[in-house]
């Protein structure tokens, strides 16, 4: 399996610009250039300024490039695209080889010296503006506020709403977005990978186009630890969006349940990503065949685990039959209660390590694989041979030691937030 070989290389320029560097046998370049600078970054007032910037970094030129020129040379890439997290910017791209030279050109003028072109802005905020309608028209949009302020806490930065609020935007300035990227975008609070066929000058080609730019004060956000639940909660919500007009006794619910879980840095956290694999995480799990295939209650259940930023939480959930909701639940709790109390086959571990090798021997077929496996490794310090070594690692009994110190101690009983979407009580007769 091809891993990060001896091809991967690291520099830091005087400016503090980190950079990693990787040839792969291919015709086309993959990267991406992440600004430790998003919408936790964002002053009281400045909510929704983060994602306003991006959106005035990539559509409205730089100092060099006007904004239809920019737009323009972006076209011709295979792809340009960027994301606004609640702590970081990032702004993928996929290339021909010789577009390289003109990628770092334009990218490095843009982020570093964005015009701020008025027609520019108004233009995206008005597309801003519709996109935080679009997301909040969605049915589940207030549901699923509840549902993490339950879990995380309310105000929690492991919920904070990036696209801001509607009255900040409306009134941004030109000012504000200048002072708000001044704060952040600094060579020194990014990082630059590139993978691919880099030509032999690239250190070169990099220097030329960043090296110059000078240092700032930006730094990346320190996620606090999601805290501990002090009991269960339950949240009910209808919708109509689930309900079947044809066959109500058909119509569909949704439940999730979470619970807290270890974060990345635990030494069990490997042994807890096994339990929630052998719990729900594909059609050989203890969930799909218990709710899908023999109950059929679900055509669709499975589990979660996010462990990343200092937060750690399970979630276990699908859709299953409106009036059988309370059933399904019960079942899930069931299948919990069993790998807390018996031993999973090592066998079924075997057969997930299998899906392992294959899952990350497919990933590195790619240069945006490459491009992932390394800021993992810059991140959290790991390598693929060091997650398999980890993941080989965990035993029957340790997947049994999680589930006791994770897992709920029952439906009853137990630390969770539940939400029931539009579970139907049937009356009899």
């Amino acid at each position: 399996m091809t891993t990060l070989n001896g091809n991967y290389r690291e520099l830091t320029l005087d400016n503090g610009l980190v950079v990693a560097l990787q040839n792969t046998p291919t015709q086309t370049i993959s990267g991406r250039l992440r600004v430790h600078h998003g919408g936790l970054h964002e002053r009281e007032g400045e909510e929704g300024l983060a994602h306003f910037l991006e959106h005035a970094v990539m559509k409205g030129g730089g100092r060099k490039f006007a904004p239809n020129t920019a737009e323009r040379i972006m076209g011709t890439f295979g792809n340009i695209n960027a994301t606004t997290k609640s702590y970081e910017t990032r702004f993928p791209v996929g290339m021909l080889a010789d577009d390289l030279e003109l990628y770092l050109d334009l990218i490095s003028d843009v982020i570093f010296h964005p015009r701020f072109d008025l027609g520019k802005i108004n233009q995206e905020r008005q597309r801003i503006l519709r996109e935080t309608a679009d997301v909040k028209s969605n049915p589940a949009f207030q549901d699923n506020i509840d549902y993490m302020d339950a879990f995380y806490g309310v105000d929690s930065p492991h919920t904070y709403f990036v696209l801001g609020k509607e009255d900040v935007v409306a009134r941004a300035t030109q000012n504000n977005l200048r002072a708000f990227h001044e704060r952040g975008y600094n060579p020194n609070n990014m990082d630059l990978i590139l993978v691919g066929a880099l030509p032999e000058n690239v250190d070169e080609l990099v220097a030329k186009y960043f090296a110059d730019k000078p240092r700032g004060n930006g730094a990346k956000y320190d996620f606090p630890r999601n805290p501990d639940l002090e009991g269960r909660t339950v949240l009910h919500r209808r919708t109509q969006e689930l309900y079947n007009g044809q066959s109500p006794e058909s119509s569909s619910a949704h439940f999730s349940i979470s619970f807290v879980a270890p974060t990345d840095d635990a030494e069990d956290s490997y042994a807890v990503r096994r339990l929630v694999q052998i719990l729900g995480g594909d059609a050989n799990s203890k969930l799909f065949k218990k709710l899908s295939q023999e109950m059929g209650l679900a055509y669709g259940i499975g589990s979660s685990y996010v462990a990343q930023n200092n937060a750690g939480a399970i979630t276990v959930g699908g859709s299953v039959q409106a009036t059988r909701g309370d059933e399904a639940i019960d079942a899930t709790f069931h299948e919990m209660e069993h790998l807390k109390n018996e031993l999973v086959d090592s066998d079924e571990l075997a057969r997930i390590n299998r899906n392992d090798i294959y899952g990350l021997a497919k990933y590195f077929e790619t240069n945006e694989g490459h491009v992932g496996a390394i800021e993992i490794k810059w991140d959290r310090g790991l390598t693929p041979e060091l997650y398999l070594q980890k993941m080989d690692a965990v035993t029957p009994e340790m997947v049994r030691e999680a589930a006791n110190k994770y897992f709920p101690a029952s439906r009853a009983n137990g630390k969770y937030v539940l939400l029931k979407t539009h579970f139907i009580v049937k009356m009899s007769a």
